[in-house]
């Protein structure tokens, strides 16, 4: 079922979505509000789905967005976002992650990747869903080397990921150059550990890294 809603926090940003796909939760939020950006910009967006983080990402009016994903349904939906909301800075390509190589490297990359290793047998039916949630063909060393390869020296990724993953994340992204600099973690209200972090990233700079107050999450009033 397509559905029109709005973006967390900014109900001026409708964003149209398909319930046969994955819809924007609270990740896509935190995501989208941890990212900061400059005028000059040039933003990619790694697996854009519909294209909620390039909604967050047009709020700092960069130079030039770009959304690659696989899937053509989430890039019609994605288009179909940026039309309803008159963004016209926007290149939406259909593109393997796996094998992209973008001529001129990226200032900054955004990427809510899949982040659960299930085993096939164990996933649902719904095959868009499992591509956004589950690593598939699409492991985290061969997503990571991607981002590295896309992302200038001294650009920014902002990352998101499970918590229980984080030394495997960290240590991965740090093998590729991708050196974390800020630390986020993400709480539901009601649990004792973390869920997700967020980490942001700058390729090829010195070592030190700043963990910041975390983000306790209300899942009842949806703060």
């Amino acid at each position: 079922m397509i559905r029109k809603d709005f973006l967390p926090h900014h109900e001026e940003l409708q964003v149209i979505q398909d319930d046969d796909m994955f819809l924007i939760n609270s990740d896509t939020m935190v995501l989208g509000e941890f990212i900061d950006l400059k005028h000059k910009d040039n933003v990619c967006d790694f697996g854009t789905n519909q294209g909620a983080l390039l909604l967050y990402a047009s709020l700092f009016k960069p130079k030039m967005m770009t959304g690659i994903d696989i899937n053509e349904k989430a890039l019609e939906l994605a288009k179909k976002n940026m039309e309803l909301n008159n963004i016209s800075n926007v290149r939406l390509l259909k593109r393997d992650i796996k094998t992209y190589k973008e001529e001129i490297p990226y200032d900054v990359i955004i990427c809510n990747p899949p982040y659960f290793k299930t085993k096939e047998d164990n996933m649902a039916d719904n095959s868009y869903k499992n591509l956004a949630k589950h690593e598939q063909s699409l492991t985290l060393d061969i997503l990571v080397k991607s981002i590295s390869r896309n992302l200038r020296d001294s650009g920014v990724l902002y990352f998101l990921h499970i918590s229980p993953r984080l030394d495997e994340v960290l240590e991965e992204l740090k093998k590729n150059n991708l050196i974390p600099k800020v630390i986020q973690f993400v709480f539901d209200k009601n649990k004792e550990n973390s869920n997700v972090f967020m980490v942001k990233c700058v390729k090829n700079a010195k070592e030190g890294m700043n963990v910041i107050k975390p983000i306790i999450l209300d899942r009842e009033s949806r703060v």
